[in-house]
């Protein structure tokens, strides 16, 4: 369960593993991106306020699910 939740945080390795696509694609072996690693790739680049906190609250979701699955595992 704990590495489960590092997974889902994990943002760099995700992003070079994956391919950092943000396209998606019929197959699951076709590049694609994680939530953490789009936060991380566009947070520094966002030129509205709308964009920032679409990924501020991508963030608060990926948090929330760590957390559940953090409580879960206790």
């Amino acid at each position: 369960m704990l590495g489960l939740g590092r997974a889902l945080g994990e943002t760099m390795a995700a992003t070079m593993l994956i391919g950092n696509s943000t396209r998606v694609e019929d197959s699951l072996f076709m590049p694609a991106t994680t939530a953490a690693s789009l936060i991380a790739s566009e947070l520094t680049n966002a030129n509205d306020s709308l964009h920032a906190s679409a990924l501020i609250a991508i963030a608060l979701v990926l948090f929330g699910i760590t957390l559940l699955l953090n409580l879960v595992a206790r």
